[in-house]
């Protein structure tokens, strides 16, 4: 049963189908956005998510997108606990985050899945924006020694515990900062990087390149519309890189969506 069909003898006539059939599962925490009309029913929504996904004990309302330095976005639980803290599970690595203070995309969880099967044992993998670990662990994992870096203190501190739980303290190097000033003081050629870019900070691929030796790969992943994909490809041609590929990871807005270009650094 669809969750605007589970609500609908819940709500005024005629609002059910203003529900939202998809909504996030972080761990036991779930996510939803709502249109304004559906505010004021938003614990019942929340309760009826609840019965839709056993396992959740939390319902979070989105107030407002991911934004700032420290990706973080805007929740009000709705139903359930007020704690927002959780462990998730991913294709066998485990992370403990809070969906309050820390940045996490469930929907990008293939894609991480994608990226991580391409690293091989002994790679030299950079991961600036490192968040909570989601890049950084299976990196690690698949036998590459990785630098870490990511400035918000809160998800910093379940990056560490994350390396920890998944038992990969030996194979990853974390700095707590700005990767922007962290990688212009950073010497070592890397054969990778997962650079899961902050929006509107383009400029991050200008720092990264250099720190990548000749042949290395870049997954760079940045927010775009379709008309300009063909500008971008031809500006990181010109910035020394192949487009090995590319692919759309997703929308974030109306016409916008994240995309993630697969470089070869000539």
């Amino acid at each position: 049963m669809s969750l605007s069909s589970r609500c609908a003898d819940h709500l005024p006539p005629g609002m059910a189908h203003l529900v939202p059939d998809r909504y996030d599962v972080i761990g036991d925490v779930a996510v939803i956005s709502l249109p304004d009309d559906l505010l004021p029913y938003g614990e019942v929504i929340g309760r009826c998510i609840a019965e839709q996904h056993r396992g959740i004990h939390s319902v979070c309302l989105r107030m407002a997108p991911v934004a700032g330095t420290r990706r973080t976005a805007e929740y009000v639980v709705i139903y359930g606990r007020e704690s927002t803290e959780t462990i998730h599970r991913e294709y066998g690595c485990t992370y403990s985050l809070d969906v309050k203070t820390a940045f996490y995309n469930p929907r990008l969880a293939s894609e991480r899945h994608r990226v991580s099967g391409c690293v091989r044992a002994g790679e030299r993998v950079l991961v600036p924006f490192a968040g909570v670990g989601t890049f950084v662990v299976p990196a690690a994992q698949r036998g590459a020694k990785v630098t870490a870096m990511e400035m918000n203190p809160h998800a910093c501190t379940y990056l560490r515990e994350n390396i920890r739980i998944n038992s990969v303290q030996d194979s990853v190097t974390v700095f707590e900062g700005d990767a922007m000033q962290l990688m212009l003081s950073c010497k070592e050629p890397y054969d990778r990087a997962i650079v899961l870019t902050p929006y509107g900070m383009n400029t991050a691929l200008d720092e990264v390149i250099p720190l990548i030796r000749r042949g290395g790969i870049i997954h760079f992943y940045t927010f775009t519309v379709p008309e300009e994909v063909d500008m971008l490809t031809a500006k990181f041609q010109g910035m020394g890189c192949v487009v090995a590929g590319m692919r759309r990871c997703g929308n974030v807005a109306p016409g916008v969506s994240r995309w993630v270009f697969d470089l070869r650094r000539r």
